[in-house]
């Protein structure tokens, strides 16, 4: 069976479970990002336009930068109703089940489990599984179940599916961005997504707390070796400092990876558990994906990260190892 009448068959079974079910709960995974919710809001929205009960559980708060996405029903594990009581759970976005944080329980005590995603490391573990490793996002496999029901997004939904694609393909100019990126987005422009706005507020619009953080981010700029790989790191002192949260981080690293002659990167910061918080970059045809796997973690070829027990420093350390042996390793 040819790979794309797989994934015909794999929407398809996912599709005839939702349409059975009148209550579904949907998942995004821990720290979000666009893609996550913006697909996960999508889907929302549409299947309450068919009379579904939908509630989104997200472990984790909506990162500022996305604070305009539509947040009514999205709710914390903890506050989750009984899963019992729910015909369908579905994953969005979310490379393996423990990316769903404290959701991951409630997940797999629903009658039926399913997932959308474009993670080429996922290891399929619902019992439906529509999963494209090859989509440049998953709200690209969001949009064709809207298109396979002859349904065009509404504005909103233009707004989340827009918010989704853009973000995961570097507002496209990422190796994974296609033609079909641009099919969608002609769609979207069609409803009257307002892309001016959207594109601004996303890619050009900075909080105060990202500029000073990038103001202590960028001293501890570090290149190793021999320039090929650049690393930054905040410590938790620094993002108190600045009164920051986690999501005022998001694309510090485009600061290491954007540096001339770059082909392997890292962001490193501390959090208030103590923890390491990773993020790694590379340019095609290097990988990062298999570096953030050593630690736990996971992602793309490009895009990849996890998290560290161990200190600031000894972080740093392990992830510029990890970076060079995954630089090493590629046959150019």
């Amino acid at each position: 069976m040819s790979k794309t009448m797989n994934n015909q068959n794999q929407m398809n079974q996912l599709l005839s479970a939702i349409f059975a079910s009148d209550s579904i709960l949907l998942f995004a995974h821990i720290s979000p990002d666009g893609d996550t919710l913006g697909s996960a809001i999508a889907l929302k929205l549409r299947l309450e336009s068919i009379n579904k009960q939908v509630v989104l559980i997200l472990d984790g708060d909506i990162p500022t930068y996305l604070d305009f996405l539509p947040s009514d029903g999205i709710v914390k594990p903890e506050n989750a109703p009984d899963p019992s009581l729910f015909d369908l759970a579905i994953a969005v976005d979310v490379s393996c089940s423990d990316r769903m944080g404290g959701g991951e329980a409630i997940f797999k005590r629903t009658k039926m489990t399913a997932q959308i995603d474009h993670h080429q490391t996922n290891d399929g573990y619902a019992q439906i599984n529509f999963i494209d490793g090859q989509a440049p996002a998953t709200a690209v496999l969001i949009y064709r179940m809207f298109m396979d029901q002859d349904q065009r997004p509404t504005l909103q939904e233009s707004i989340c599916l827009y918010t989704a694609l853009s973000t995961d393909t570097g507002n496209f100019i990422y190796e994974s961005t296609n033609a079909e990126c641009f099919e969608m987005m002609a769609m979207l422009m069609c409803s009257g997504l307002p892309l001016a706005k959207y594109s601004r507020i996303l890619f050009r619009q900075k909080e105060h707390a990202f500029v000073r953080l990038l103001g202590k981010a960028l001293p501890s700029l570090h290149m190793f070796a021999d320039g090929v790989g650049a690393g930054l790191r905040l410590s938790q002192s620094d993002m108190e400092q600045v009164d920051a949260k986690a999501g005022h981080t998001d694309g510090l690293i485009d600061y290491a990876i954007d540096v001339t002659g770059v082909k392997v990167a890292y962001f490193v910061r501390e959090t208030p558990e103590g923890r390491v918080k990773a993020s790694l970059r590379a340019i095609a045809p290097y990988r990062v994906d298999e570096a953030a796997m050593q630690f736990g973690g996971g992602g793309h070829r490009l895009a990849a990260g996890c998290g560290l027990d161990m200190t600031l420093d000894e972080a740093q350390t392990a992830i510029e190892k990890a970076l060079i042996e995954a630089y090493r390793s590629t046959e150019v």
